[in-house]
Order: structure tokens, then C-alpha cells, then sequence
């Protein structure tokens, strides 16, 4: 029995190193990668909180918009702008009270007349001229605007204007409506969006600050300062991206957006102490999982040790059974060996099928699936595609024709030819998801089935950049010399069937190499070059 316990014992370790290996291989790579992609991990942390922000800014300001929309068509402003009166004075003020109500805020709302001077406003303060002001010349123009900081006339506040103008029948401006905010709603959601050591910052179109998610800040002198974070602003290059520079002496990561309604930019302000904080909580999560599947494949190593030493405890209480002078039945086992034989057999079956079936599924040379594994994939998404109820997705099918092909293999030779073919199908399969279906019908012709799409954007989308990996493939640092011809197959538009289907890419395909190739087309479309 000692032997019988030294054996399961090895076992029971050897499946515990089998098992636990991967998991330390997994969590080490884990780590590897996120010290490695540290600054990645920060910016896509930076930019989801500024996204967020951002989404609520712009909801916020959408709201206003369609507020004050509703009441530039109200017909009694309308009739109070082209000739205000006391009689409808009061109602009118009663209009502009009301989006208080909406809003729940005691935001400033004005009537402003077209030669700048308000005749209207909802906090009783005085009524002054706008002349000089941005928003009520982009008002006169007729266009909806939000300012940036600016020092209101009548209460000396620092604060952000959104204005629509208001128009008569002619589409004329007569007028403008404003809502004046002092932002501190804004500052307070973006303090709630913050954790410790990280700041947020909001600034406008000028370089000053708007809101600030440190609390200590004293936000009167951040609206006077100009210019302490417009070196961001000046740095910024597209909507979105990162800095990395000092910050009030830190080395930080500012990770910026900008908010397509405002044009203001949102910053996410990251110091790499904090960041290197994320990344050992990171790590520490991992250790934590790992230790949890450690955990586990011990006991499946107890359990499977055990089964697998059983067929050798019996061979030893038989032994131990004729020691003693016991009598025993005869046993069912033959030997390990034949064991190992039956399990060696059938492995070398499975991976003989395999491989055959592996073989018999791709094309040699490219390893795309090929024509007959096409087909039947083909058929068999539209068949799941038309026995759906209520099926609001679309599926396409490209066929594609490498243009000019057959001059460079002509020119270049074999090789040179099936290098071509190999790169663009390497290519090819990074543009599209893993569950997507590439395929090479033969020669120059790749036939790709997508499915599940919300709409022709992406269809359209997907077929320009099979219409670029052939333009910009090259070949021994050489462009290829090679373009593509692309029909394009809408499902359920042009049929559920598999064969209708392809007939109508093959026509697309047609259509585009008729009109001069390197395009694609579909039913009812020009052909797009």
C-alpha cells in the first residue's frame, strides 16, 4: 500500500503542476502586459470617465435646446417681439418661469429683442443690452449657440449662455431666448465621478476653467484665471487623445476629449503614482483568481489521481490477499500498458480525424475556408437567417475579384502570385470578427458572409476596407500592383436562398468590373470607387 500512496502522490502533484502551470503562466503574461500597456490602461480609464461626463454634458444642453425651441415657436413670444406691450408682458414672463419648472433650477431665463436689448428676465435683475456679445450675434444669424465663460452685465456673475434665436415667418431672426447657468451643477457631477487622486477638468473654448473635481479648489478664481490648462487645448490634436507632462509638478497622464455640442475639452488628470496604484489592484485581482483555480484544480487532481491509481489498488490488495494466503477472484484488468495502448490508439484516431477533417475544410494555401466549406456554411446561416421571427438584422455576402492579378502573376511568376493571394487573405481576416466567413472560391476570387449587422453603414464600411487591404498591399516592401472588384449581396433584401443570393453578388461583381473595376456595387446603388 506505501507503493500504492507513493504513486498517487506523484500523480496528485503532477496534475497539480499540469493544472496550476497555465494559471501562473496567465497571471504572469497577465501582469507582464499590464505594466507593459500601463499608460493604455489609464487612457481608456480617462477617456470612459470623459465620455461619460461628456454624454452628460451634452444631454444636459440638449435639453435646454429643446426647451427653448419650444418657445421660439410659441406664437405670444413671437407677437411680444414684434411689439412687446404690458398686457402680454406678464404671460410672457410666465412662459420663461415655466422652464424653471421643467428643469428644477433657478437658471436665469431672457427675452432679448433683435436690436440687443432684453425686454424680459426671470431673476428680476436689470435688463441690459447684449451688444458685443457672441451669443447674440450668432442669434442674429440664426444659429443655436453656448458660450463660453462670461461675466453677465446685470448680476456680474461668471457664467455659460445657451441661446436659440427666434424667428418670424420669413426664417428671420427677431429675437433671441437664453438660459444663464452658473455651472455648479456641473462641477458637483463631475466631483461625483472622480476618485481620489484623480482630478477632472472641464475648459472652454478660450482656455478657462469651467468645473474642477477638486474640491478645495476655489472654483471664483479658476473662472479668472486664463490659461492654466490651455497648454492642453494648444496640445491637443483630433477629439481624443492623451498628454503626458507635469501637472502643479507631477508627472501625470491628461487624457482629453473634446464635446461635439460645446467644443469644450474634458480632461482626466492621472498621475502615474495613481496609475501604478490600478495596475496592483490589477494584479492583486488576478493573484486572487488564480489562487481561487489553483484551488480548484487541486481537487480535480484528488478526484482524478484517485481514479486513475484505482485499477493498480486492486492489483496490490490482490497481491496483498495472496501474501497472506487469501483467496481472490480473478481480475478484470490485464495491464497499465494495454490502458495506455487503448488511450495512445485513440488519440492518434481522433487526431488522424482531425487533421482530415481540417484539411478537408481549408484551402492549402491561404487557409481560408474553401468552396464546398463556403457553401455550406453560406447555406446554412441563411437557413437560421429565414427560420427567424421578426428578424430586424441584415446579413451580406461579398464576392471579390482581385483586379490586374493575372498580369502580375504573369509578370512576376507563381510565387510571386500566390505571395499575393496569401497576404491579402491574411489581411483579409483581420478587417472582419472571428465568427465572420472567409472563404477563397479559386484563382483570384474570395467570396466573405457577414451577419448580424444593424444596418448598410457598416456593410458599406466593411466593403471600402477590403476595396484598401488590396490597394495598399504590398509584396517585399513593393505595392502589389493589385486592386478589388466587389459585389455585394444583401440578405433579406436580394433573397434568403444561398443561390439567389450569390447570383446577385456575381451580378454586382459584374457590374463593377463593367464599369471599370476597383469599386463595389449593389443592387440598386452606383457603383462606389
Amino acid at each position: 500500500m506505501a507503493i500504492t500512496r507513493s504513486i498517487r502522490n506523484k500523480l496528485f502533484i503532477l496534475l497539480i503542476i499540469m493544472g496550476a502551470l497555465p494559471c501562473i503562466i496567465v497571471i504572469a503574461v497577465d501582469a507582464w502586459e499590464m505594466v507593459r500597456d500601463l499608460e493604455d490602461v489609464a487612457q481608456k480609464n480617462g477617456l470612459l470617465r470623459n465620455s461619460v461626463i461628456s454624454e452628460h454634458v451634452t444631454e444636459h444642453f440638449q435639453k435646454n435646446f429643446h426647451v427653448l425651441h419650444e418657445l421660439a415657436l410659441n406664437p405670444m413670444i413671437i407677437e411680444y417681439l414684434n411689439s412687446p406691450n404690458e398686457i402680454q408682458r406678464k404671460a410672457v414672463l410666465n412662459l420663461l418661469h415655466d422652464t424653471n419648472t421643467i428643469f428644477h433650477d433657478r437658471n436665469m431665463a431672457a427675452l432679448t429683442a433683435a436690436d440687443s436689448n432684453q425686454l424680459l428676465r426671470t431673476d428680476g435683475s436689470k435688463l441690459v443690452s447684449l451688444m458685443g456679445r457672441q451669443h447674440f450675434y450668432e442669434a442674429m444669424r440664426g444659429r443655436d449657440f453656448i458660450s463660453d465663460i462670461i461675466v453677465s452685465r446685470s448680476t456680474g456673475e461668471r457664467i455659460v449662455v445657451v441661446e436659440v434665436p427666434v424667428k418670424n415667418r420669413l426664417n428671420r431672426p427677431i429675437g433671441m431666448l437664453q438660459r444663464n447657468f452658473n455651472l455648479r451643477a456641473i462641477n458637483q457631477f463631475i466631483q461625483e465621478q472622480t476618485t481620489a487622486g484623480i482630478s477632472v477638468i472641464i475648459i472652454d473654448r478660450k482656455g478657462k476653467t469651467i468645473a474642477h473635481s477638486d474640491k478645495s479648489m476655489n472654483l471664483k478664481f479658476e473662472y479668472d484665471e486664463i490659461g492654466r490648462y490651455k497648454f492642453i487645448a494648444d496640445r491637443a490634436i483630433g477629439d481624443t487623445g492623451i498628454i503626458r507632462t507635469k501637472i502643479d509638478g507631477v508627472d501625470s497622464l491628461a487624457s482629453y476629449s473634446r464635446n461635439w455640442l460645446t467644443d469644450w475639452i474634458i480632461i482626466t488628470v492621472q498621475p502615474y503614482s495613481e496609475i501604478s496604484k490600478l495596475i496592483y489592484f490589477k494584479i492583486t485581482e488576478s493573484a486572487m483568481i488564480g489562487l481561487l483555480m489553483l484551488a480548484f484544480v487541486c481537487a480535480i487532481a484528488h478526484i482524478l489521481a484517485i481514479k486513475a491509481t484505482q485499477p493498480i489498488i486492486e492489483i496490490t490488495n490482490a497481491a496483498d490477499k495472496i501474501v497472506k494466503g487469501n483467496r481472490t477472484e480473478k481480475l478484470e484488468i490485464d495491464s497499465n500498458d494495454e490502458l495506455g495502448q487503448m488511450a495512445a490508439a485513440f488519440n492518434k484516431i481522433r487526431s488522424a480525424r482531425d487533421a482530415y477533417q481540417l484539411e478537408s475544410e481549408l484551402d492549402k494555401l491561404t487557409k481560408l475556408y474553401n468552396k464546398s466549406t463556403m457553401e455550406n456554411i453560406g447555406r446554412m446561416k441563411l437557413k437560421n437567417f429565414s427560420e427567424q421571427e421578426h428578424n430586424e438584422t441584415l446579413m451580406a455576402m461579398y464576392i471579390i475579384d482581385l483586379d490586374h492579378f493575372k498580369e502580375a502573376n504573369d509578370t512576376h511568376g507563381h510565387q510571386f502570385g500566390d505571395k499575393v493571394l496569401m497576404e491579402f487573405s491574411k489581411h483579409l481576416r483581420k478587417k472582419f470578427r472571428p465568427n465572420d466567413c472567409i472563404g477563397r472560391f479559386g484563382g483570384d476570387e474570395f467570396v466573405v458572409i457577414i451577419d448580424n449587422l444593424p444596418g448598410m453603414e457598416i456593410i458599406l464600411r466593411k466593403a471600402r476596407d477590403i476595396k484598401n487591404v488590396a490597394a495598399n498591399l504590398t509584396i517585399d516592401d513593393k505595392n502589389a500592383g493589385i486592386t478589388a472588384s466587389i459585389g455585394i449581396a444583401i440578405i433579406p433584401k436580394d433573397g434568403v436562398d444561398y443561390d439567389t443570393v450569390f447570383k446577385a453578388a456575381d451580378n454586382a461583381l459584374y457590374h463593377v468590373k463593367a464599369n471599370g473595376r476597383n469599386g463595389f456595387y449593389y443592387d440598386g446603388a452606383e457603383v462606389i470607387g
